[in-house]
């Protein structure tokens, strides 16, 4: 398990400290149970459950193969997502780790690393604490092959 100091989770310290869980504590906790479930949508290729966690008004940036700058609104991301084969369906085997954890109040970041082949990716993911419930307000990527 990782530990995280000033609202920061290293994936690669211990956790320490004892006592009750903070608010904090509570909160990485939801942002990592969110993080897995952008992982398991994105191995089985499920939009509704990448919608779950997505706030409606959210969009996905990255640099297009053009070089320009490409901004999705999450709809449209969400029917590509519907008609993209599952990883899970290629029986590739599952790539994803948390790289990084930074919460503040009810901001927070979640850095990802995940395989969709035959690319890779690294994700941002922007998320929002609305209504005491974490949601991905803003995705910005890069993949390689």
């Amino acid at each position: 398990m990782a530990s995280h100091v000033g609202g920061r989770l290293d994936m690669n310290s211990q956790l320490t400290g004892f006592g009750m869980p903070t608010s904090q504590d509570t909160d990485i906790s939801a942002l990592r149970a969110l993080a897995q479930t952008y992982f398991d949508a994105a191995y089985e290729m499920d939009a509704e459950k990448f919608a779950s966690i997505f706030q409606p008004s959210s969009s996905v940036t990255k640099v297009a193969e053009d070089g320009t700058l490409s901004v999705t609104p999450i709809a449209t991301w969400l029917a590509a997502v519907r008609s993209a084969k599952a990883p899970q369906q290629q029986g590739s085997q599952r790539e994803d780790q948390i790289l990084s954890i930074d919460a503040e109040s009810d901001l927070a970041l979640v850095k990802v690393k995940l395989r969709v082949p035959p690319r890779s990716f690294t994700d941002l993911l922007s998320c929002l604490k609305v209504n005491g419930s974490w949601k991905i307000a803003q995705k910005v990527m890069t993949s390689n092959a």
